[in-house]
């Protein structure tokens, strides 16, 4: 008998699919749960990188519920709301939710039913708008975050809609906060999300980034070279036959260590060390069962069991450290960790030098970065985030972005090296952030040994002031170094300023999933912390001087109305076309920026919407400078000064005339400058 997709919409018989056909991951070889099963996998339903395969174990429900649950549970995964459910919806909202979301819906409505029994509920159709309503006061009282609360009332609310569609419905009641508005059901909200994401410090993200970029530059020749070595050893010994040669070249071998008193090679195995079979085997030619043979039935029996001896896979170095091998040989045993530093690395590298989002970086495939018949590498990714169907619903898969993006050297480099290690599908192998995130301790751990068994303090990592150094972090951290260190340099002589130039050129476009929106909020934050600065200087009676000086103090006077206002794109970029208060500090160049593009020399060509603070010129109308600016010349000029006595006489030369220079600039300052009440 032919079973109806219809007759299982209404009552799913025990052996039908928890998970139908057409929902399926392509490609999928597991098991599909069955609708009577008391676990469900959602393995199937994995689509796109990183997705975590949970499962639904049933007997972890209150019992009482179990029943209905299973069948909205059924819903949820395979069934779309009507399209009039959207109505009045927040635009975020979908007829269906995404395979990703499923697990974690589920075990909200688990929550809320565990709640339910304890308040002596037993079935979902007992729920009242005065129980939901005090379901989520208890939310709110237990301290959760108002984000948090307001997702667990839109999964309820996504339960009841479920229900409510369905052609037999439990009856449960419509909440109460889609009549009387959900702030009353919501605890006090404070901003969140990347626009808030602290960045990370530059005291921790320059040394990391410059052992990433170390890495991929200068050590990846030799971890790569070790990779293939151990792969060669390893197939080869699983080939190699058992016979008399091979015995006798391994006694002799054994012996000759024996003799000179060394420890056979040893590889980690856990905790301990052992026998490294495979290496030996390939050493000696003997197969792997005469390898450990010998270590039970030799003579030499206590010797080999306590192996501890080294096995080098590779011994001549390519890559330097202050002119020296960075390593003495890489042993058959760190090969493994080496190879996760090397991806750590180039994920570092991908991820911070192009502002993509975790996810983004995570579904980077081979062949994402092809080699260009002229001009720039172009990066071409799948977005996740705002990916949509004709429908409006989430791909879970995600879809090409409208405009790739460009690719520097280093993160050209840093994906054809992961490239090489990755046969087929994601170059980072679909690794979650949370996984990521862990390498990269270990990376900083490991990174941080290196420059101190170097003698380079100053390259150790030290540990961020703001907390872990998470993935979700490098979009914010890149957005504040281009907007306010853009003189500064990343690594083998790129500049910040040089990347803003790149993302103009077409680097991440103006698309909401860009990275542009994110620029422009940590540019207007640095023109509202320059304002407030400025402010608190003047009325503490600094003076002010340079062409824009009477500007800036106009610009001071309103500081006070932007300070921390400054959360969303829309209210940066209404700070930022604001001509009169864009303020730009660059201490690289010891001055302000009173920027008026129509006067600007660093952007001569085109009225750019920020200045070049990479590119600043001296003879600039829109220069002012404050005391301050002059006390750090002054410090500058006798720093110059002393390093001049101790140089050849050329170098000394063009040290002691730009002290002078400085002085002068400074000494300018003190005849012109102006204060506020002189307005």
């Amino acid at each position: 008998m032919t079973v109806s997709v219809e007759e299982v919409y209404f009552h799913p018989a025990p052996d039908a699919d928890a998970i139908l056909p057409g929902l399926i991951a392509e490609g999928f070889t597991g098991v599909v749960p069955r609708f009577g099963d008391q676990s469900w996998s959602l393995a199937g339903l994995a689509h796109g990188p990183g997705i975590s395969k949970e499962t639904i174990h049933w007997d972890r429900f209150p019992v009482s519920f179990q029943a209905e649950l299973r069948h909205l549970v059924w819903l949820l995964i395979n069934t779309s709301l009507p399209a009039n459910f959207l109505i009045g919806k927040p635009s975020r909202w979908r007829t269906t939710v995404s395979p990703g979301q499923v697990y974690p819906t589920v075990m909200k409505w688990r929550a809320f039913c565990q709640w339910l029994e304890e308040s002596g509920g037993t079935s979902l159709r007992e729920c009242t708008p005065e129980s939901l309503r005090a379901y989520a006061l208890h939310l709110g009282s237990r301290g959760r975050p108002r984000v948090s609360v307001q997702k667990v009332l839109a999964s309820i609310t996504r339960l009841w809609a479920l229900d409510s569609s369905n052609p037999l419905p439990i009856g449960i009641c419509e909440p109460p906060w889609l009549s009387e508005g959900a702030d009353d059901f919501l605890p006090a909200g404070s901003p969140s999300g990347e626009n808030v994401t602290e960045p990370i410090t530059p005291q921790t993200m320059g040394p990391l980034l410059i052992w990433a970029l170390r890495v991929v530059d200068d050590f990846s020749d030799d971890i790569l070279r070790a990779i293939d070595r151990r792969e060669e050893i390893s197939a080869q010994s699983m080939l190699t036959p058992t016979t008399q040669a091979g015995l006798a070249s391994l006694e002799k071998y054994l012996e000759g260590l024996v003799a000179a008193g060394k420890s056979p090679p040893s590889q980690a195995a856990g905790n301990r060390t052992g026998l490294a079979a495979k290496y030996i085997s390939f050493l000696t030619g003997a197969s792997i069962r005469q390898v450990h043979h010998r270590v039970v039935r030799g003579p030499w029996r206590n010797l080999l069991l306590s192996a501890s001896g080294p096995a080098p896979v590779i011994t001549e170095i390519v890559g330097k450290i202050d002119g020296l091998p960075w390593v003495e040989f890489i042993d058959y045993s760190e090969v493994d960790d080496l190879k996760r530093h090397l991806v750590t690395a180039a994920y570092i590298a991908v991820s911070y030098l192009t502002g993509m989002r975790p996810r983004e970086v995570q579904g980077l495939e081979k062949g994402c970065c092809p080699d260009p018949e002229s001009g720039r590498h172009l990066i071409y990714s799948r977005v996740f985030k705002t990916a949509l169907d004709d429908e409006g619903n989430h791909v879970p898969q995600g879809i090409l972005r409208d405009v790739p993006w460009v690719a520097i050297g280093p993160v050209v480099k840093a994906i054809r090296i992961v490239e090489h290690l990755t046969p087929e599908g994601y170059l980072f192998g679909g690794t979650v952030p949370q996984t990521m995130n862990k390498r990269i301790e270990n990376f900083t751990t490991w990174a941080s040994g290196l420059a101190k068994r170097f003698g380079r303090p100053h390259e150790v990592i030290p540990a961020d002031e703001y907390g872990a150094v998470g993935v979700s972090r490098f979009r914010r951290t890149l957005a504040w170094h281009i907007a306010r260190r853009p003189g500064g340099l990343i690594a083998l002589a790129i500049q910040y300023g040089h990347m803003r130039t790149a993302m103009s050129a077409g680097y991440a476009s103006r698309s909401r999933d860009g990275i542009h929106d994110l620029l422009d909020i940590e540019t207007a934050l640095s023109v509202a912390d320059t304002l407030t600065t400025l402010s608190d200087d003047l009325v503490n009676g600094a003076g002010v001087s340079g062409p824009a000086a009477r500007r800036a103090i106009n610009a001071a006077q309103q500081a006070p109305e932007f300070s921390g206002s400054v959360v969303t794109a829309r209210q940066a970029r209404a700070l930022l076309q604001n001509s009169s208060l864009t303020v730009y500090d660059n201490p690289s160049a010891t001055l302000m920026c009173v920027y008026k593009p129509e006067r600007a020399l660093c952007n001569r060509v085109t009225n750019k919407e920020s200045p070049r603070l990479d590119r600043c010129v001296s003879s600039c109308s829109n220069i002012a400078r404050l005391d301050s600016h002059a006390h750090i010349m002054r410090q500058e000029a006798e720093s110059l000064e002393k390093q001049a006595l101790s140089v050849p006489d050329p170098l000394g030369h063009r040290m002691r005339s730009r002290a002078e220079l400085l002085r002068n600039i400074a000494d300018r300052h003190d005849r012109s400058r102006i204060v506020s009440k002189e307005k």
